[in-house]
């Protein structure tokens, strides 16, 4: 099957598992799905629902915002929430 196309089903699958409602924007490449949800402040809900355990802050982006990576189906997955508030110990 071309990357592509199955990148394609791994994206549905993906939004049938969060509710397409959930999500306001798809872009994917042959190796990659990213998701921005349609309220931002449940980016981090939803790519925990996905698997998407790897954060990283974008602190110098205004606004800020936190990218959350992790794989599906072979392939890297990324997802957009509102920038985390981390509490230090």
């Amino acid at each position: 099957m071309d990357q592509l196309i199955f990148a394609m089903a791994a994206a549905t699958d993906a939004l049938r598992t969060v509710g397409p409602d959930q999500i306001e924007i798809v872009t994917l490449t042959r190796g990659r799905i990213c998701l921005q949800p349609t309220d931002i402040d449940r980016g981090e809900q939803i790519a925990r629902a996905l698997g998407c355990e790897s954060p990283l802050d974008h602190r110098m982006f205004v606004p800020g915002h936190t990218l959350w990576t992790g794989e599906r189906d072979g392939l890297e997955v990324q997802v957009r929430s509102a920038l985390r508030q981390v509490v230090a110990p």
